[in-house]
Parts: C-alpha cells; sequence; structure tokens
C-alpha cells in the first residue's frame, strides 16, 4: 500500500487505543471532498467504525488507502481497476504500460503533424530505377494478416533485406525475400522494372501509412500501375532495421 504523508498542519489525536478521526477531518488530511469518501465507502473501499451515534470514524489504514485511492486515481486508473483486488505494483505496471503505449501513439501524431507542416519536405526521398524485375517469394494474405505473414517467414529468413508487396488485387499483401521459400502456401509476385520513387521511413512500422501518404503528395510525380513495397534492410549487430517505401512512377 502507497504511504502517502498527510499533511504538515493535521494532527491526528489518539484516544483509548485505536488511532480514529472523523470524517470531517480525513477529508481535511486526504484532500478529498466527503461526497467523495462516502462514495469511496459506498463502493467497498474503505470500512470506517462507526461510533454509537453512526458517525464514521477513520483509522490510520483507512486513511492511507483513501490516499491511496487519490493518487491511483490521479494517475488515471479507473475505479473498476482500484477495486479488483489486484496488488498496487500490479495497478501500476498495467497503467505504466498504458501511458507508454499513449507517449507512443502522441508521438506518432506529432511526427505526421511534422510530415504535413513541412509538406514533406523534411523526408529522405530519392529516385530509383528498377533495370530488370525482381522475383519476391513468401506467403501472402489480406492486411489484416500482415503481422501472421511475417511471423511464418521469419524462421526462413536468411537474407539481409525483405519485402513486404502490396498487390493489385484489393487487401492483398506479400511478405516475402529473393530466395524461395518451402512452407505450405507459398507464393512469389514480381517487382516490376522501372522508376520508382522511395522514402526512407522516420519512426518504425507505425508511420509506414503517413509515408506512403507524403508522397503520393510530391510534386510532378505520376504513378505508374504497378506494384509498390515496403523494403526492409536488416539491420547487423543490434541496430534496427531500415524501411524504404518503393513506389512506381512515370
Amino acid at each position: 500500500m502507497i504511504d502517502l504523508p498527510l499533511r504538515g498542519d493535521c494532527t491526528v489525536k489518539v484516544g483509548g487505543g485505536e488511532t480514529v478521526i472523523p470524517i470531517g477531518r480525513v477529508a481535511h488530511v486526504t484532500g478529498l471532498s466527503v461526497k467523495a469518501i462516502k462514495f469511496y465507502e459506498a463502493r467497498g473501499l474503505v470500512r470506517p467504525t462507526r461510533t454509537e451515534n453512526q458517525y464514521r470514524m477513520y483509522g490510520m489504514e483507512e486513511i492511507r488507502r483513501l490516499s491511496e485511492i487519490k493518487r491511483l486515481r490521479q494517475i488515471g486508473l479507473r475505479l473498476e481497476q482500484i477495486q479488483s483486488g489486484l496488488p498496487v505494483d500490479t495497478l501500476l505496471e498495467t497503467r505504466l504500460d498504458e501511458v507508454q503505449a499513449e507517449i507512443e501513439r502522441l508521438h506518432r501524431i506529432e511526427r505526421q503533424i511534422r510530415l504535413m507542416q513541412s509538406g514533406g519536405n523534411d523526408m529522405k526521398i530519392r529516385y530509383e530505377m528498377l533495370n530488370e524485375a525482381i522475383s519476391v517469394y513468401g506467403y501472402g494474405g489480406t492486411l489484416e494478416e500482415i503481422p501472421n505473414m511475417w511471423a511464418k517467414l521469419q524462421p526462413e529468413l536468411t537474407t539481409d533485406e525483405s519485402y513486404g508487396v502490396c498487390l493489385p488485387q484489393e487487401n492483398g499483401y506479400v511478405a516475402g525475400m529473393t530466395k524461395p521459400v518451402s512452407g505450405e502456401s507459398a507464393r512469389s509476385v514480381e517487382l516490376t522494372k522501372g522508376n520508382y520513387i522511395v522514402a526512407t521511413v522516420e519512426g518504425g512500422i507505425p508511420m509506414i501509412p503517413s509515408t506512403y501518404e507524403q508522397l503520393v503528395n510530391v510534386p510532378d510525380v505520376t504513378l505508374r500501375d504497378a506494384v509498390d513495397f515496403e523494403r526492409y534492410i536488416h539491420g547487423q549487430g543490434g541496430a534496427d532495421d531500415i524501411i524504404e517505401i518503393w513506389m512506381p512512377i512515370e
């Protein structure tokens, strides 16, 4: 249980055994309203003792529990989580995971805003030509199945590069490499020769959609009817992968 200090100007008097104070004093000590304290009591989170006149009296355990509840609520834990009976350390770890995921989401939004503000001018783009077609071997499916395709390819991946190919038909995708694969439902797809505009993805896999959007808006670029693809250049010695988007252009 989190042991939060009481306010410095408050004192708790002891009378005949257990330390208890009335609800009004508890409200002052904890910074909670009387209404909130009664609400938490109704939800079974604290159990005050009652005097013969039915006044609520709170011992130090209840006071510290109320302070703990207040702190947990301040960091964004839902009442249902606090009521779950899980250890506080577990609740804190869960909330930390949620906060970190939210920070990542906000960072993605920030990067997207900056891309939109710059009009894509700060993207790392270049123009490439494939002089001959490249065959990619791997596993296919729908866009919703992309994680499963990559998981299936991973044990067979022996090259320094791999490809995520967006197929011409709606919602189709292949995860593959330039060497044949042997698993069930293996397939191949051809990366056509010709001109491409290439962008390096900044921010990892979550930023792939934004990079596509920025490429589409590059001035004086006309797409041609061919497959576009993601090129993954696998890092060596623990380095991060480099991700590139290749879009076919006239």
